[in-house]
């Protein structure tokens, strides 16, 4: 996997200055908003998340044209937004599946790009060739593209090469959090949004530290357990914040006590009981 994210960093590498900062920067504020208070805008990243894949589906799938996809995209984001606690328990179950199978299926993709690198060793000259010139703004939605396109197909060619055994422990782990997240709900949102988050800011600073020539993606290959470790040290001060600040109420219970008669007694009062569970909303 990480062979895809060194794709990413040398693709990026050709783009402007101008655009990698500028979209650096934004995707790592938006990351930094999603990893700490990401449990309270929950229902605004949801139907964003929904409205995105509708308008996908509407512009590629359906009818390719812009009435399609703003069709598409405003009932995907009503139904996301009404499924709103079932689509955060299945995208954290999806969550925790991808990162099982990025650590289990690492070697496998290792494995898939030996075999490209020893019979594509002319086109990956051509590619430092190309690798020269910049990319224009008009030409980087296209080159997403290609990217996306080579990315699952190798994807798919490890998935290929992994074995049953390791399917199952995947598969035990989406469950896991699939089970957990209909009685922790809270919990396996604050951890979905927690992650989210690290992918986004670690994708920002990719783009930052492309602009400098860093080559972050080769220092975290060269040193993958302290990646690691501050990786997942990210996920779990992220999900401690949203536990702790963003707290939802469950129960409001208001009750109405009202007296009358003698001097003292004779006011209406209300009190408000609420009670906060850290499982659920």
């Amino acid at each position: 996997m990480l062979e895809i994210f060194q794709s990413f960093e040398q693709m990026t590498g050709r783009f402007s200055p101008s655009v990698l900062i500028a979209s650096g920067i934004i995707i790592f504020l938006l990351g930094l908003c999603v990893w700490i208070a990401g449990h309270s805008l929950r229902k605004v990243l949801i139907f964003l998340a929904g409205l995105a894949g509708g308008v996908f589906v509407g512009l590629y799938v359906v009818g390719r044209n812009a009435l399609s996809a703003l069709i598409a995209g405003g009932l995907a984001g009503l139904i996301a937004l009404i499924l709103e606690r079932v689509l955060v328990v299945l995208l954290a179950a999806a969550m925790a599946a991808a990162i099982a199978f990025t650590i289990l299926a690492e070697p496998y993709f290792v494995q898939t790009q030996t075999v490209d690198a020893q019979n594509n060793t002319q086109s990956d000259t051509q590619n430092d060739l190309s690798a020269l010139t910049t990319i224009t703004l008009r030409e980087i939605p296209q080159e997403l593209k290609t990217f996306g396109l080579e990315s699952g197909e190798k994807i798919k060619q490890a998935g290929m090469n992994v074995p049953v055994y390791i399917w199952t422990i995947i598969a035990a782990v989406a469950a896991i959090f699939l089970v957990c997240g209909m009685f922790l709900w809270r919990l396996a949102s604050a951890l979905f949004f927690s992650v989210t988050g690290t992918v986004v800011i670690f994708l920002g600073m990719i783009l930052l530290l492309s602009y400098k020539g860093t080559e972050p993606i080769s220092h975290i290959r060269n040193n993958p357990f302290i990646s690691a470790a501050i990786f997942f040290a990210m996920i779990g001060f992220g999900a401690i914040v949203q536990l702790l600040l963003c707290k939802d109420k469950k129960k409001e219970k208001v009750a109405e006590i009202k007296t009358s008669g003698k001097k003292g007694k004779g006011n209406k009062g209300s009190e408000k009981v609420v009670e906060h569970d850290w499982r659920s909303a």
